[in-house]
């Protein structure tokens, strides 16, 4: 059975409410320990027999000035007095408690905005999903309606409409297989986990890159070494396939792109570099965030990029989500082009 595979929310949620639950088995503890102590030494101070000086006579008064130097010959001393740690054994019994009372609410104060701002996501998401799916089913829907009006009597119409149609539904097609895979990565649901060959990876999503679109060179770069990973091969091979389409989508015809493989530092490096136009800096913050598009570069896309970031705002999203499903991170470096840094663990 595959290993689940939680989101860093859901790590840090659960650390947090162990931090919480140690603290309140200390704070018990503390207070357990504490009180009945603290009871115990008071009340035996309470019925502590009086010196022995009180047995009148000289013998008593020689007993209690030979007492202090006699280190104890002379007879018992008394327990000493300390009030200091009688006061700090208080205060902790006092404030252990003030301190998970705290800690609990800062705790739901966590919470509670957490919740806030992911119900503001979700809104955020559905309206922002709905719209990008409206788009391709009023397309379906305008060539249904041309169809009912005896528009696509020709055969040229007939068979333009219907290719039309069919981009549109592997559009929305396409678009509902991100949306899912996002949800599911953000619900903690486990990818597959097997060995992956990094290097076969690159040199077939390269491959389909060029077939897409020839006229967008690519060259592959792969160091010596073996380039093996635990992963999810098909969401890895989605990774670099949705690095590549960005490229295409977002550059002009006749731009050169280099995908490059290495090792650095106990990481597999994954590198999807471009000579293009690269990505405005008021996007260069929010370029992994869902639902942000850049600049079209070519007129029109090839029907086969729907499901590869086919320019629905969700392509460079779906990369940071797989690559942090795998240990692993993904980086905008700065240069002229785009260029971006993948690195998974080894």
């Amino acid at each position: 059975m595959a290993p689940v595979t939680r989101s860093p929310d859901a790590v840090r949620h659960r650390r947090e409410r162990a931090a919480v639950r140690t603290l309140f088995t200390v704070a018990v503890l503390l207070f357990l320990t504490v009180g009945p102590a603290s009871a115990g030494r008071a009340a035996a101070h309470a019925v502590a027999p009086p010196a022995a000086g009180a047995a009148g006579g000289s013998r008593s008064g020689s007993t209690a000035h030979s007492a202090p130097y006699g280190m104890g010959l002379t007879g018992p001393l008394p327990a000493p007095d300390l009030p200091c740690c009688g006061a700090l054994l208080k205060a902790a019994a006092v404030l252990a408690p003030l301190a998970l009372v705290v800690g609990l609410a800062a705790l739901l104060y966590r919470e509670r905005t957490r919740r806030r701002r992911s119900e503001r996501r979700l809104l955020e998401f559905l309206a922002t999903a709905g719209h990008e799916l409206r788009t391709p089913l009023t397309a379906i829907s305008g060539y249904v309606q041309l169809a009912r009006l005896g528009g696509l009597t020709d055969t040229e119409t007939f068979e333009l409409a219907m290719e039309r149609t069919a981009d549109e539904t592997r559009r929305m097609a396409g678009l509902l297989d991100e949306l899912m895979l996002l949800t599911r990565i953000d619900l903690g649901q486990p990818l597959r986990r097997e060995p992956v060959n990094l290097a076969m990876l690159c040199r077939e999503a390269a491959a389909d890159a060029r077939a897409c679109s020839p006229r967008h060179p690519i060259r592959v770069t792969i160091l010596p070494g073996t380039h093996m990973v635990v992963g999810d091969r098909d969401r890895l091979y989605q990774a670099v396939a949705n690095l590549l389409a960005n490229v295409r989508h977002h550059t002009p015809e006749g731009t050169r792109t280099s995908l490059g493989l290495g090792t650095e530092a106990g990481f597999r490096v994954i590198e999807v570099t471009d000579d293009g136009p690269g990505i405005p800096m008021e996007l260069r913050r929010t370029a992994f965030e869902r639902f942000v598009h850049g600049g079209q570069g070519s007129a029109r896309h090839a029907p086969e990029d729907t499901g590869t970031g086919g320019g629905n705002g969700l392509g460079l999203s779906v990369v940071a989500a797989i690559v942090a499903a795998h240990g692993g991170t993904v980086t905008l470096q700065p240069g002229g082009g785009a260029w971006f840094r993948i690195q998974i663990p080894a």
